[in-house]
């Protein structure tokens, strides 16, 4: 398994880890749009490290998750060979601005993140795609109830409803039965 994270999320050593790793399974956790997944900025602007139509055939035959805004939309469609999981919209949560430097303890982002990461764990363990976003839409739904049990609670309506959206913006394209051994 390979941690890529600032500052290190380039084009260049991502593409490097996809040549000499050849790595199964591909997670990001990025910004992006319909067909580019960002990395780092460059000279003040953020690098594309896959995006449509230049290289996007090094996520052909792989399993991979972009937790991205847009990255479903058309980048994920265009990856033949595998299984592209990824959102149509942007993937919105709140976040507490008091755990900022914590953000593993924020109560507030969690009941966002916790599903979305739920397909990362899932797939790990050896669940289908299809099983592992499936487990994701039940804990956002577990996660919507409990909040409309809060209606007292400030921004849980907010809440609800960007877990809403997040949820309908969930996609697969490929094979939903692919499995990360």
């Amino acid at each position: 398994m390979f941690w890529m994270k600032r500052p290190r999320l380039n084009k260049q050593n991502f593409m490097n880890i996809i040549e000499t790793q050849d790595p199964e399974f591909v997670f990001f956790n990025a910004h992006g749009d319909e067909k580019v997944i960002y990395g780092d900025k460059v000279s003040g602007k953020e690098e594309a490290l896959v995006e449509e139509n230049k290289n996007h055939e090094v996520l052909n035959s792989r399993l991979v998750y972009a937790r991205a805004c847009w990255a479903s939309s058309s980048l994920g469609k265009a990856c033949k060979g595998g299984c592209f999981v990824g959102y149509t919209v942007p993937f919105c949560f709140f976040i507490n601005e008091n755990w900022s430097a914590k953000p593993l303890n924020d109560h507030t982002a969690r009941i966002f993140l916790e599903p979305s990461n739920l397909i990362v764990s899932s797939l790990l363990k050896g669940n289908t795609v299809k099983e592992s976003v499936d487990k994701s839409l039940n804990l956002s739904k577990k996660n919507i109830l409990k909040l409309l049990k809060e209606e007292e609670e400030p921004g849980a309506t907010a809440s609800v409803m960007l877990l809403w959206n997040n949820m309908n913006a969930l996609d697969i394209s490929g094979n939903k039965e692919m499995i990360f051994e």
